[in-house]
């Protein structure tokens, strides 16, 4: 039961992270892109109503993620939040008249697959963190807070790797998540004070990063890769950092389920119907 209230919230997170990205990516690609990984790009963006409203979603979204952490393990709510790229496929179906082909089709049977699957070979919570894990997702989340401008200061500034930084800096709000709530569980209040500030800090990283990305590259290939690392990372490295362990079977199912879910964000996430959604023009068919 606790882990089909997981599986619920991380789908209500997941709706909440679908509208938040497709709001804020509309207005991110009017920004010139001297702007690109400074934070003159989020001063801007902060100016403009409907970039707000995506904001909000995605507080929304946070907190829904977090109250499914407090349900069931990271190994089954991040890659449950997989379903957000069903909800962009079917705002682009609905709003843009996007028609489903076999490439969406196979997108949403892995997702869902993956996730029932894991709802029986995910550990049912995500356990204590080891200190060593506790000490890698530190340095994690100070990586990501100073990726924007170590890339800068390096001038790399391509979509690939801004993509690749984002899906990392929210895998790591994933783990920062999942501290806070163990601290808050045990009324550890100095604890929940400073892993909130790391989800603060791995949060302004990774929207940096993801904002630049859709500013200056195609939205069939930012999603794709932001989603599937945000979805899968945090899930694959879980038994690393904490005591849960890998799951039954010696964890080739849970194995299994996280590749089938990062096969479905790829095909969702660059397909037209999905990318149309928070694309500022038509995605082109080539």
């Amino acid at each position: 039961m606790r882990a089909f209230a997981a599986i619920v919230l991380a789908g209500i997170s997941s709706g909440l992270m679908a509208l938040s990205t497709s709001l804020q990516a509309l207005e991110a690609r009017e920004q010139p892109r001297e702007t690109a990984l400074r934070a003159a790009l989020l001063q801007r963006l902060v100016r403009r109503r409907i970039w707000l409203l995506g904001g909000l979603a995605g507080v929304g979204a946070w907190v829904c993620q977090a109250f499914a952490l407090s349900f069931g393990s990271i190994a089954l709510v991040q890659p449950a939040l997989g379903l957000g790229l069903v909800v962009l496929l079917f705002l682009g179906v609905r709003m843009l008249h996007e028609k489903v082909g076999l490439r969406e089709k196979l997108g949403v049977a892995a997702i869902v697959a993956s996730i029932a699957v894991l709802g029986w070979a995910a550990p049912a919570s995500t356990g204590a963190f080891t200190r060593a894990g506790m000490v890698v997702v530190i340095v994690w989340v100070v990586g990501v807070a100073v990726a924007p401008q170590i890339l800068r200061m390096l001038n790399s500034q391509s979509g690939l790797i801004t993509a690749v930084v984002a899906g990392l800096g929210w895998a790591a709000v994933g783990l920062a998540t999942a501290l806070l709530d163990e601290a808050f569980a045990h009324h550890h209040w100095f604890v929940v004070l400073a892993w909130g500030v790391a989800v603060g800090a791995a949060s302004w990283g990774a929207l940096l990063s993801e904002m630049t990305s859709l500013q200056c590259w195609p939205a069939t290939r930012a999603i794709p890769i932001a989603f599937a690392l945000e979805m899968v990372v945090p899930a694959a490295v879980a038994p690393g950092l904490t005591h849960h362990g890998a799951g039954p079977a010696g964890g080739i199912p849970f194995a299994g389920a996280l590749l089938v879910a990062a096969l479905g964000a790829t095909l969702l996430g660059s397909s037209r119907a999905v990318a149309g959604t928070v694309a500022a023009e038509p995605v082109p068919t080539t």
